[in-house]
């Protein structure tokens, strides 16, 4: 059963109406939060770049989803299997990164 929505306390600021949202969705808003931030880190980079570098980009909005993502974690606005995805994408950019072989030309 969840709770009403005439018991948050609205006064308390965005963060009560933002935890009662994440918990009637199962923590849904959350995950849609760090796709946001992930889409668009990757797109700004390849944007601003402008030389097509999806492995840069695809690094850099993990490690800021990562991040963000650590701090969700730990206010318990994320969940654990969303976090470990999170965690997995960063180790996958990681590794793609290092092998990368387009800057040894």
């Amino acid at each position: 059963m969840y709770a009403s929505p005439n018991t948050i306390n609205s006064s308390e600021g965005i963060g009560s109406i933002l935890n009662y949202m994440n918990e009637i969705t199962n923590f849904w808003v959350g995950r849609m939060i760090m796709i946001a931030i992930f889409v668009l880190f990757l797109v700004g980079y390849i944007r601003g770049k402008g030389d097509e570098d999806f492995v840069g980009a695809f690094a850099v909005a993990s490690y800021v989803t990562f991040v963000i993502g650590l701090l969700f974690w730990l206010i318990n606005f994320l969940d654990g299997v969303s976090f470990s995805i999170i965690v997995g994408a960063t180790i996958i950019s990681t590794a793609w990164l290092l092998f990368d072989k387009r800057g040894n030309q």
